[in-house]
C-alpha cells in the first residue's frame, strides 16, 4: 500500500515569492554579464533541508510543474534518514526505484511507499520474467488533478553496479493529491522501434510531445512521438518519420541536427516561440552540458552550445556527473535553471560525504542558448 509521508521544512535562505516560483532560488546579488553561467546554491538547500526521515540524497532531479508555486521532483535511487556532520549512518537504506518530493514554495515533503522506518518506492513493479525489477522515473505533466508520468522498467540481472538493463516504458496516471495509481499502460512502440520514450514531455497546440532516445552503444539518436489527451488519457499516438507524422511506430526517424550523443535523461521544452533541448554528453566521464534550439518540436535542431563543463570530474576518477535536466518553471531574470547529478563508484563515499549524492544547479542565460 502506498503512503504519503509529509516532512515539512523551511529554508530561510531562499528568496521566495508565492506568485513567482522562479524567484525562490535567485542567487543574483548584482548585475552580471548577460552570457555568464552562475552556480545556484539555493535550490539544493530547498530540496534537501536538515531533518530526520526526509530525502537526503538521490539522482534524477526530474521536475514536473503542478502550478505556479508547486512542482513534483522525481528521484531515482535515493537515501532517506538522518544526517549528522555531513555523514549518513551506515544503516541508511538506498531505496532502489522512485521517490518523489513535493516542493511547494519553500516547503518540501517526501512522498514514498512503505513506512518511515522502511521506506519504499512510491510505485513498484515486482518481478519481470522472474527477475527483480524496479521503476526509474522519467517525465510527465499534471492536468485536471491527474499526474501523468512515464517510468522506465529496469530489470536486475545480478549484484554488480551495472547488472541491469532497460526493459520497457510504462505510462502511469495517478490521482492528485492522494497519489494513488489510477492505471498503467505499457507502451508498445518501444518494443517495435527500440526508442525509450518518456522524457521531455510538454503540451503544444493540442498535442503532447514525448521524446526518447534509441541507444546503440554510446550513440543515442533522439526521436519524438506525440499524442492527444482524450478523456484525460494520452491517445492517438503518432511518430515523426523525418518528414511527417505516422501512426506506425516503426516509421520513426531520428531528428536532425543533434551533434552529441543524447543522454538517457534530458529535457525538451518550449520557450517563447523556440524549442530547447538540454542534454549532457552520454557517457561516464563526460563533463559537457549542451543546448540545441529548433523552430518546431520535431526539429531540425541547430545552434549547438556547450554551456557548461561540470567541475566535479576534477575531484577524482571515482566521481562522475550525468543526467542534466532543465527546470523552466524556475526561470528567473532571463536564466534557465539546469540540474545535473553527481555520483561515485566508491560506495562508502556516499556515507562519508552526503553532499556527493545530491544534484548541482546552474543558471544559464537564455541569451547564451539562443544567440547565434
Amino acid at each position: 500500500m502506498k503512503k504519503i509521508f509529509w516532512f515539512l521544512a523551511l529554508c530561510p535562505l531562499a528568496l521566495l515569492s508565492c506568485k513567482d516560483p522562479g524567484k525562490q532560488n535567485s542567487t543574483e546579488e548584482k548585475p552580471t554579464d548577460s552570457l555568464e553561467v552562475r552556480v545556484d546554491t539555493q535550490m539544493v538547500k530547498l530540496l534537501f533541508p536538515e531533518g530526520k526521515d526526509i530525502l537526503t540524497g538521490g539522482d534524477g532531479a526530474i521536475s514536473i510543474s503542478i502550478d505556479n508555486t508547486k512542482s513534483f521532483w522525481l528521484w531515482g535511487d535515493s537515501f532517506l534518514g538522518e544526517v549528522k556532520d555531513n555523514k549518513r549512518d551506515s544503516t541508511s537504506q538506498l531505496i532502489i526505484g522512485n521517490i518523489w518530493t513535493l516542493l511547494d514554495s519553500d516547503k518540501v515533503s517526501t512522498i514514498c511507499g512503505g513506512s518511515p522506518q522502511k521506506p519504499e518506492s512510491l510505485i513498484n513493479i515486482g518481478k519481470v520474467n522472474g527477475n527483480i525489477a524496479f521503476l526509474w522515473p522519467m517525465h510527465g505533466f499534471v492536468k485536471n488533478n491527474i499526474v501523468h508520468v512515464f517510468m522506465s522498467v529496469i530489470v536486475r540481472t545480478g549484484d554488480g553496479i551495472w547488472d541491469f538493463f532497460w526493459h520497457a516504458s510504462q505510462y502511469y496516471r495517478l490521482s492528485y493529491p492522494d497519489m494513488k495509481v489510477i492505471d498503467m499502460l505499457e507502451l508498445e512502440a518501444p518494443f517495435k522501434n527500440k526508442v525509450h520514450y518518456g522524457f521531455g514531455v510538454f503540451e503544444d497546440n493540442g498535442y503532447y510531445y514525448v521524446y526518447g532516445t534509441a541507444p546503440d552503444g554510446l550513440a543515442a539518436p533522439l526521436h519524438v512521438a506525440r499524442a492527444k489527451l482524450i478523456n484525460d488519457k494520452l491517445n492517438e499516438w503518432e511518430y515523426f518519420d523525418g518528414q511527417n507524422w505516422d501512426k506506425d511506430p516503426t516509421k520513426t526517424k531520428a531528428m536532425a541536427g543533434i551533434t552529441v550523443p543524447v543522454s538517457e535523461q534530458f529535457s525538451v521544452f518550449k520557450h517563447n516561440d523556440k524549442y530547447i533541448l538540454v542534454t549532457q554528453d552520454r557517457g561516464i566521464r563526460t563533463d559537457g552540458i549542451y543546448t540545441f534550439v529548433a523552430d518546431k518540436p520535431q526539429g531540425d535542431w541547430s545552434n549547438p552550445k556547450k554551456v557548461y563543463s561540470t567541475p566535479e570530474l576534477n575531484l577524482g576518477s571515482a566521481i562522475w556527473t550525468y543526467s542534466a535536466m532543465a527546470h523552466p518553471q524556475y526561470d528567473v531574470d532571463g536564466k534557465l535553471l539546469i540540474s545535473y547529478c553527481v555520483n561515485t563508484h566508491h560506495l562508502p563515499d556516499l556515507f562519508n560525504d552526503v553532499s556527493i549524492y545530491k544534484p548541482r544547479f546552474i543558471r544559464v542565460p537564455y541569451s547564451l542558448i539562443l544567440n547565434k
